[in-house]
């Protein structure tokens, strides 16, 4: 009896340890090959994923960013700074989450996700919330859906991208969506931008090459659309909703020529009559 119930233990005990969340920790680190991430992961430094890695972030990961702030600005340093190939696709049941390691978090604990001239760049269903950036992508193609970025200084940014961002909750940040197109070219579509203090910073040289197109725009605490200020040029929103259909008050709400004749306009076209995503 005893004979046979050892190898049962033995194999109970394996399970137990093949199934037991990983955890791992990084300071500042460079990798070079193919790397995997699941279970717990802190980094305490700044990862960079090399030209010619990829990083994949499997379901349910959590990605700790302990706080440190080596040049003083008030931004936490910690960040993922990716160069190859970023595959970052959690499920809506087991979403991955980028967050502070700090027991009271607020935003820019920790820097950013940040991808320049990276290979390839997939995210979903991805939580990013008290970094000075929820995302940053710059100089290359992205696909951003179905993923969450609050609490954040700005919770997406881009510039110079080939971008797909669609089915994504911002909110709770104090840019929205923050953006310079230099010659960008993509979508903005279906995405929820609320409760910001800003809900669409369009920074300078922008001209509507990303398609902002039938997104929920509301509640902004400042502006739902501010234009920076070398922003010279107009640039078309078409078939949003807004929050409202008062057209006088949505014109209270955009920062543009009406308050600074040196800026270009914010044409809010066909705005819709009412939202289309319900309610939480």
């Amino acid at each position: 009896m005893t004979r046979r119930l050892v190898p049962f233990l033995l194999a109970l005990l394996l399970a137990g340890c093949l199934h037991r969340p990983s955890s791992v920790s990084y300071g500042d680190t460079a990798l070079a090959t193919d790397t995997v991430w699941s279970g717990v992961v802190r980094i305490a430094g700044v990862v960079t994923v090399k030209k010619g890695a990829r990083l994949t972030i499997l379901p349910g990961t959590r990605v700790l960013f302990e706080r440190f702030d080596r040049d003083g600005d008030g931004i936490g340093d910690g960040e993922i700074y990716v160069e190859g190939e970023l595959v970052a696709e959690g499920t809506a049941e087991a979403p991955i989450l980028l967050t502070s390691a700090a027991s009271q978090p607020k935003p820019a604990d920790w820097k950013y996700l940040y991808c320049d001239f990276a290979k390839k760049v997939r995210v979903a269903h991805l939580v990013s919330e008290y970094a000075y950036s929820g995302i940053q992508v710059h100089f290359c193609k992205a696909l951003i859906r179905d993923s969450e970025f609050r609490h954040n200084v700005d919770g997406v940014r881009f510039s110079t991208v080939n971008l797909e961002l669609t089915g994504n909750d911002i909110h709770h940040n104090r840019h929205g969506l923050r953006y310079e197109e230099r010659r960008s070219r993509g979508v903005v579509k279906g995405n929820r931008i609320h409760d910001n203090d800003i809900g669409l910073f369009v920074v300078t040289r922008s001209r509507g090459d990303v398609l902002v197109t039938g997104n929920d725009i509301t509640s902004s605490r400042s502006y739902q659309v501010k234009f920076g200020l070398q922003q010279r040029q107009d640039v078309a929103f078409p078939r949003n909703w807004w929050g409202t259909t008062d057209r006088g008050r949505l014109a209270e709400e955009v920062f543009d020529r009406r308050r600074d004749p040196s800026l270009g306009r914010a044409v809010l076209a066909e705005p819709l009559s009412g939202p289309i995503f319900p309610t939480p």
